[in-house]
């Protein structure tokens, strides 16, 4: 009998076509494996390069509010009231006094550009009427003096008239006014800047002194500012000269750009002055408070507008 081989040769392709397909199956499955891998380790990486953070400082987080310096959210103090400045530095008297720089026509100061400093004579000659009319007292340096000594006592509604620099038109347009009105005024003069251009003479000083008393801004217009020596260089050159001269017997003081320091306070108390005049906003006179004494910056505008 003849065997037939054929049949076990067609088994054993099929073995190999079926080990063949398990292998292919096995690679195909390994490598889509392996990409899963490769995803997700990429995946993974992602996000430290979107988390990296920038030093660019337009995009820094905004602070909150939690996090703003005290100093700036802190509200500016309430002015004290007259009972309370009286009980905490008194005797306390309310005094108006009024600050001016240049008198001159407007035109000119634009020229000048002193616009920010200065007062039309126009203006200026209103606000001496304003007094007038409403019974106003003008009072000197020496009356407050007086007052604080306990020599002179103060009442009903007051007023001062002062001037710094010792600008020409003082002489030339304010002192005529003071004269139709028979006021008084008090001009502080840096003593060095006398005799030069724009500023008045110690001539034009002498035909003022009987409406006009001249207290000590130093002797350059100097600041505060600065060690005890140099304020009591530019102080004690400028009282020397205006004691010279016959002026400021009274010992008043009004500080150049109107902050006050404690260096220039204490050459003020050693050269024995009574009074130092600032720049800051206020109408209360405390003796306690001699040498930081408020006032009131005058300018193009009725007085009733600066709450007299």
């Amino acid at each position: 009998m003849k065997i037939n081989k054929w049949p076990n040769l067609g088994r054993v392709i099929v073995l190999i076509l079926m080990t063949a397909l398990i292998i292919l199956g096995i690679i195909i499955f390994n490598k889509k494996k392996n990409n899963v891998v490769s995803i997700k380790i990429l995946s993974a990486k992602t996000p430290e390069l979107t988390v990296m953070p920038t030093e660019i400082p337009t995009i820094l987080p905004t602070k909150t509010p939690e996090s703003t310096p005290i100093s700036t959210i802190t509200p500016t103090p309430a002015l004290m009231s007259f009972e309370d400045m009286n009980k905490n530095f008194g005797p306390c008297v309310k005094v108006n006094v009024l600050m001016y720089h240049h008198i001159q026509n407007e035109d000119e100061a634009k020229t000048k550009n002193q616009t920010s400093l200065s007062v039309t004579p126009d203006f200026f000659r209103k606000h001496l009427q304003y007094l007038k009319d409403k019974n106003y007292t003008v009072i000197e340096p020496k009356d407050l003096i007086a007052f604080f000594g306990g020599a002179e006592q103060l009442s009903g509604k007051l007023a001062m008239i002062t001037l710094d620099d010792a600008y020409e038109d003082n002489y030339i347009n304010a002192y005529p006014i003071l004269k139709e009105f028979g006021i008084k005024a008090t001009i502080f003069t840096p003593t060095g800047l006398v005799n030069n251009p724009d500023y008045f003479t110690w001539d034009q000083m002498n035909q003022m002194k009987d409406l006009v008393y001249f207290g000590n801004h130093t002797w350059s217009h100097h600041s505060s500012g600065g060690t005890e020596e140099k304020q009591d260089e530019e102080i004690g050159l400028a009282d020397k000269q205006l004691g010279e001269k016959g002026f400021n017997d009274q010992k008043v003081f009004a500080y150049p750009y109107g902050k006050p320091s404690g260096n220039a306070e204490e050459v003020l108390k050693n050269k024995n002055y009574n009074l130092a005049f600032t720049t800051t906003y206020g109408n209360i006179m405390c003796k306690q408070k001699s040498f930081e004494l408020p006032r009131i910056r005058m300018g193009n505008a009725l007085l009733n507008k600066y709450g007299l």
